[in-house]
């Protein structure tokens, strides 16, 4: 009986809560619009949408890379950061952001740059279980990435994970 409620607990706590309360997930983020945002979406511009996302990729990874930092502490805590919030605080700190914060930001920084729509950035999402590499297996809480088309190709953007590969 008791392990019958640790997987209640597990599957409340882990897979259900996040889906709810957090932005990205049942609802889909808005793209937020600030100065300092705008500002370096216009620096990481690249010469083409392709290098812009890869210049926001970059940049994701040198500020907010999390898959190394996501059990400390410090990390834990901000699951109790439940809302809508801005991401204005974070944009230039180095500083641990989950995958459904480092979507928006990702999301925000391509709308901004004035060469990508919102319609072109889709969000994927894992929740139990995952064929593909390097996420094969059964994912302990849910786990979402970018899905960005440049030209009829979708490229798989997961900064989090530091995966971006040419899906088709």
């Amino acid at each position: 009986m008791f392990l019958i409620y640790i997987i209640i607990l597990y599957l409340l706590l882990l897979k259900v809560l996040p889906f709810v309360l957090y932005p990205n997930y049942l609802l889909p983020g808005k793209v937020e619009k600030y100065p300092s945002l705008v500002k370096l979406s216009m620096e990481l511009r690249g010469k083409d949408k392709k290098e812009t996302l890869e210049n926001v990729f970059r940049y994701l990874r040198k500020y907010h890379h999390s898959e190394d930092k996501i059990w400390k502490w410090e990390s834990l805590a901000t699951l109790f950061w439940i809302s809508d919030f801005s991401t204005q605080s974070m944009l230039e700190k180095k500083c641990f952001l989950w995958c459904h914060t480092q979507n928006r930001l990702l999301k925000s920084l391509l709308v901004n740059s004035k060469i990508f729509k919102e319609s072109e950035i889709k969000i994927g999402r894992m929740f139990f279980y995952n064929p593909d590499p390097p996420y094969r297996g059964i994912s302990i809480y849910i786990h979402q990435y970018a899905l960005v088309e440049i030209d009829k190709t979708v490229f798989k953007a997961d900064p989090f994970y530091n995966i971006f590969e040419k899906l088709k």
